[in-house]
């Protein structure tokens, strides 16, 4: 069983309910109003304070001196940067917690104590730790149970992942998934540029759109082999760089300039451009500044979460429609749908065995087989490199062949 959840227990009335107050609160906090739009110089009333402005909640029918930011650093705790436009502002969590000076959203937990109750975590609010095998150094404090992405801190997410494996087990689950708040990562679904932290290793990450016209969190890259290996380095914007504008930490930190719009690069804004010529004009780039593409991290195939079918990209089992979503680890790090064979019995004897989906010239992967965990399971192979003389084919389907 994985941690209890601590939001289901709550009926959604009191949920918004809690969400209003700690608006009110914030606006208090800040020196916002919530009064409509009646009298004095401002829709608000009156002005609003510095730092804030006055916007709607999206309702049209909300006003209110709200505080403004690019960057969720930016908010009190149990709020969060929204991403609200064209202006986004801090909104509260949907699921707040008593603030605590330790044992919550991120904080290092020791694997050994488990999940539920572990000492490291604030387990009287409802922290428990998460990490994904009994040796995982990376574990951390955080919330099981999460409906949105408004219940985490921002920059996190609400996931839905495999039970396993996890802090009990390194064995995985099939056809168990459950929710947990984890940071933005790269493949990470995502609306706005500041919805994505820098990676672990510190490499910015932007929001991108893939091939479907959602966005997901990418690491920028200078080749492939800063990406992980079903991934691939594609140019996404060009820029005049090096950039000469603003310091930033995201495209959101970066105002038009003359219209022209600009992007995070190297931690200094950027306008778009077509040719160096663009690069010239004030705060463009000036001397030296040379219209470049800016690269990120890919995938392979085109988009972080697929359609469910075969070999469709997946992050649990819950998103794929015959099948488990199965991993390459420790050779890759794709996730991928497998597919029931339509053989009373797969043959794990052979390659292509009959019951599998029929290899098309289009497809990256280059043979599939049947496996016996899950049983009676088709998957893609890639090859990998050789070992001793031979080609080794592994689990994957966008992995690139080796």
């Amino acid at each position: 069983m994985g941690a209890p959840s601590r939001f289901h227990t709550h009926a959604v009335g009191v949920l918004l309910a809690v969400s209003f107050l700690a608006v009110v609160a914030l606006g208090q906090a800040t020196g916002c109003s919530s009064s409509s739009s009646t009298g004095g110089n401002s829709p608000c009333g009156f002005p609003c304070a510095a730092g804030t402005a006055c916007l709607d909640d999206g309702t049209g029918q909300n006003l209110a001196c709200r505080q403004v930011c690019t960057a969720s650093a930016q908010c009190p705790f149990n709020t969060y940067c929204n991403e609200a436009q064209p202006q986004s502002w801090c909104a509260a969590s949907t699921a707040p917690v008593p603030q605590v000076p330790s044992g919550q959203w991120g904080a290092t937990c020791s694997p050994s104590a488990g999940e539920a109750k572990n000492p490291s975590c604030d387990v009287a609010d409802g922290f428990a730790c998460y990490g994904t095998s009994p040796t995982d150094a990376t574990a951390f404090c955080t919330l099981y149970g999460c409906e949105f992405d408004s219940d985490c801190p921002g920059t996190w997410w609400c996931a839905r992942l495999n039970q396993g494996p996890n802090l009990k087990s390194s064995n995985p689950t099939f056809g168990v998934t459950r929710s947990v708040c984890i940071p933005r990562d790269y493949c990470a679904p995502c609306h706005l540029d500041h919805d994505c932290p820098n990676a672990s290793n510190g490499t910015p990450q932007h929001c991108v759109l893939d091939a479907t016209g959602g966005g997901f969190c990418a690491s920028a890259c200078a080749t492939d082999g800063n990406c992980a290996l079903d991934a691939t380095c594609k140019n996404w914007q060009s820029v005049c760089a090096p950039g000469q504008g603003p310091a930033c930490q995201s495209d959101d930190d970066c105002p038009a300039l003359a219209g022209i719009v600009q992007h995070c690069d190297a931690g200094k804004c950027a306008p778009e451009c077509a040719s160096d010529g663009d690069c010239s004009g004030p705060g463009a780039g000036g001397a030296g500044a040379r219209c470049q593409w800016a690269r990120v991290c890919t995938p392979r195939a085109g988009v972080c979460l697929g359609d469910g079918g075969f070999c469709s990209p997946c992050r649990s089992d819950a998103d794929c429609k015959n099948g488990y979503c199965l991993s390459g680890l420790p050779y890759s790090t794709e996730h991928f749908c497998s597919a029931k064979s339509t053989s009373a019995s797969c043959d794990t004897t052979s390659a292509n065995p009959a019951g599998c989906p029929a290899h098309a010239t289009s497809d990256n992967w280059l043979l599939n087989a049947c496996i016996t965990s899950p049983p009676n399971q088709c998957v893609g192979l890639v090859a990998l490199g050789t070992s001793t003389g031979q080609v080794s084919e592994l689990p994957g389907c966008w992995t690139v062949n080796r």
